[in-house]
């Protein structure tokens, strides 16, 4: 760990290794010391530690494995590897971003990302990557057979999976998942949030036996422990499992269940929305307008009891279900209304690809050829990144069916073979 730590300081300070032990010790002497076969001694830290800018103990105590310090770094995972809107914002800003510890140190790192993650802060999720994380992401993010402290290993992993589940990647996220759960206490709080995920990674890979089990297993455990305010996060993933199996009332009855027990949860705020969004989807999904429309009122009701804030943090999404009904219904007229709306107020990348996928289908259907194959070719390469498949549907027969018209028979072609491996991919 010291030589990743003196690696990076070095890139910051843009000092290379002979300089930086120039009148110290030799550059052979220097590797052997940093590959570990000698000690880091006092009076040579304390030099190279002035040149890098930083004190003798970051340097000495950087691959601190101690009891104590190790319990540090399982504190930090364990109090950020909650739902971020159960994270007071003072908790994060109170963690220190430089520790002795790189154990430590980059422990909060991956859990502080994680938490910008959640709450769509993109400028300090950035930063933090770009300052600090990417370098060490490279070192010890990619190879799975790298050993690493308890409670690091266990971050990395919870960070891979939030990554992963972002990109839609599900069959990444399973395997991590199940690595993470094998180093989890069953029965803990986090075990608890991992078999939900697992859950969700298994109905998203078609594992659909897997993922009725882990919910059963699950569920038994809740009710033998009555841990009851894990009842609505569970329903509210069963919905989803059902859903897929295209047991539409079974998937609404499993989301009015979750609704149900919201009375034992801690995070009520959270699972209103997933409880909401599931519903909405499901309902649009399945063609269910004039109730999925319902909803959507529904739903702006019960925001209306929130802050400013969450109003206006939530608004973005409500105008994507607006839009979503309004292109099921070809109500042209109120699509183009909503998509201005979004426009204005798109927060979230995916928030602004769908807005720029919403005009290309008004393009498409007004006979705007030119305008539909810009817009579409502008929100393609993110709906391909994420893997959406409904989007991708829509927008490579649109491509097709409009270079076809336009004979632009090498692009069709391209156009269809997307689209056919697709379908056969998803059914």
């Amino acid at each position: 760990m010291l030589k990743e730590r003196i690696e990076f300081l070095s890139k910051r300070k843009q000092i290379s290794r002979k300089d930086l032990v120039e009148g110290l010790v030799t550059q052979a002497h220097f590797a052997n010391i940093l590959a570990e076969r000698y000690p880091l001694p006092e009076d040579l830290a304390e030099s190279i530690a002035e040149r890098l800018g930083v004190s003798s103990s970051y340097l000495l105590r950087t691959a601190g494995q101690d009891e104590q310090t190790l319990a540090r770094a399982e504190a930090i995972f364990v109090q950020m590897s909650v739902p971020a809107s159960a994270i007071p914002e003072e908790t994060v800003h109170a963690l220190e971003d430089r520790d002795d510890s790189l154990t430590v140190e980059l422990t909060t790192a991956l859990m502080k990302a994680v938490y910008y993650q959640q709450l769509n802060d993109a400028a300090a999720h950035e930063y933090i990557h770009t300052s600090y994380l990417n370098f060490y992401l490279e070192k010890y993010g990619r190879p799975d057979d790298v050993q690493l402290p308890g409670p690091l290993t266990k971050a990395l992993l919870f960070y891979k999976i939030q990554y992963y589940r972002s990109k839609q990647a599900f069959v990444d996220v399973l395997t991590h998942v199940t690595r993470l759960s094998a180093l989890t206490e069953p029965g803990s709080e986090l075990w608890l949030s991992i078999q939900n995920i697992q859950m969700e990674a298994y109905i998203h890979t078609r594992q659909y036996e897997d993922a009725k089990r882990t919910f059963e297993q699950t569920m038994k455990h809740v009710y033998d422990q009555r841990l009851f305010h894990r009842l609505s996060g569970l329903y509210v993933a069963y919905s989803g499992y059902c859903f897929t199996m295209g047991l539409l009332q079974e998937a609404l009855s499993a989301l009015s269940m979750a609704e149900a027990n919201l009375v034992y949860a801690g995070n009520q705020g959270d699972l209103v929305t997933a409880i909401a969004n599931n519903r909405i989807v499901m309902l649009t999904m399945s063609g269910e307008l004039d109730q999925a429309q319902t909803e959507i009122e529904r739903f702006e009701k019960l925001l209306e009891a929130e802050t400013k804030e969450t109003q206006q943090a939530m608004k973005p999404l409500l105008l994507v279900y607006r839009c979503e009904v309004a292109s099921a219904r070809k109500s042209w007229g109120m699509l183009a209304q909503s998509v201005d709306q979004l426009l204005s107020c798109a927060v979230t990348e995916d928030q602004r690809m769908n807005a720029v996928f919403y005009q290309s289908q008004l393009a498409l259907a007004h006979g705007e050829q030119d305008t539909f194959l810009t817009q579409a070719q502008a929100c393609l390469p993110y709906f391909e990144s994420v893997q959406q498949s409904l989007r991708l549907e829509s927008l490579y027969e649109g491509l097709a069916v409009v270079s076809e018209d336009q004979r632009r028979y090498k692009e069709a072609a391209g156009y269809y073979r997307k689209l056919v491996y697709l379908l056969r991919r998803t059914k």
